[in-house]
């Protein structure tokens, strides 16, 4: 009876993990990929994955909380550019790899910290806020480089960015976790992290409740700005180089891996282990793809449909969710 009462308890638990349907669907992905490609399925190629998937994976962690909290940032891509560049100007004028680190960072946490102050105190609609800094960054990092490329060499990136752990395990991959473990502690584990997903589910429950909701979304973004930084240090250190034109697609592609992996659009939920299995899944459908020579532009098409799909079912499921609280 007591083994009986612990298996339904296991069953019970799996059954309730939001991002079920994606393992599965990641499962069916990589048997495919495995049979149609005779190169695919091998460690180097999981590796492989894993380090396309890292970058991602990272911006993830953070864009579930905001999108958790109700909120949306599509600046993240310019940030990296602004930061990357920033890091590239600085290495090229001479300036040691840590000033240059330290500079990408704090330039990424006061964008993070302007973004949430005009949501919060100013009142500016996250969209606006968030699509105005996208525009406005993107052009000061074209501003500051003449629109040219810097590259940059240092061992230091080389580390951070392009070297394994144990010859196998990609440097990057092992950020991506450690990053990953902080946010599920802050998500699951803290008061702060409890409190963006009070703010999504109801920000006026949360005011009344005694929650500062304005201060609350400000740290958020601020955190969200730090994250930003880290992904901009990593994407050059893989790049070796500095361009204005980095990362156009990356915070759609961080926003997709959220949904995926269970995040509510409309605020309130959302699971950290299953962004990164989102990003994860990303990466290997635009892994498979290259493996079967799919022209990028059909690559792109896959994976919006992918999107719109998963934005599908996230709109079913939250109508039945609704259905059932009505009766």
């Amino acid at each position: 009876m007591k083994t009986r009462g612990i298996v339904k308890e296991i069953y019970t638990r799996v059954k309730n993990i939001d991002f079920l349907p994606l393992l599965f669907a990641y499962f069916i992905m990589v048997v495919f990929f495995s049979i149609t490609s005779q190169y695919f399925f091998s460690v180097r190629n999981f590796m492989n994955i894993a380090l396309y998937a890292a970058i991602v994976g990272i911006l993830a962690c953070s864009t579930t909380l905001v999108i958790a909290a109700g909120k949306i940032d599509f600046a993240a891509g310019s940030v990296i550019a602004l930061g990357s560049c920033i890091m590239g100007i600085m290495m090229r004028d001479g300036y040691s790899v840590w000033a240059a680190i330290g500079a990408c960072m704090a330039v990424s946490i006061l964008v993070g910290a302007l973004d949430g102050f005009l949501i919060a105190y100013v009142g500016i609609n996250q969209f606006i806020a968030t699509l105005a800094s996208m525009q406005m960054f993107r052009g000061f990092a074209y501003i500051i480089t003449n629109a040219l490329s810097i590259s940059i060499m240092h061992p230091v990136l080389k580390f951070i960015g392009r070297d394994f752990a144990f010859g196998t395990i990609p440097n990057a991959v092992i950020l991506t976790l450690i990053i990953a473990v902080i946010f599920v502690f802050l998500a699951n584990k803290t008061t702060l992290g409890r409190k963006f997903f009070v703010i999504g589910g109801n920000e006026r429950v949360a005011f009344l409740s005694g929650i500062n909701v304005k201060f609350s979304i400000l740290i958020l973004y601020v955190i969200h700005g730090a994250v930003t930084g880290i992904a901009a240090i990593l994407w050059t250190a893989q790049l070796g180089a500095a361009l204005p034109s980095a990362a156009p697609n990356l915070n759609f592609q961080a926003i997709s891996a959220t949904v995926l992996g269970g995040v509510s659009l409309t605020g309130g939920k959302g699971s950290i282990v299953g962004a990164l299995v989102g990003a994860l899944l990303l990466g290997t459908l635009n892994n498979g793809m290259v493996m079967l020579d799919i022209q990028s532009f059909w690559q792109d098409v896959i994976i919006g449909f992918v999107l719109i799909f998963a934005v599908t079912l996230d709109i079913i499921k939250n109508k039945r969710a609704s259905m059932v609280r009505n009766k």
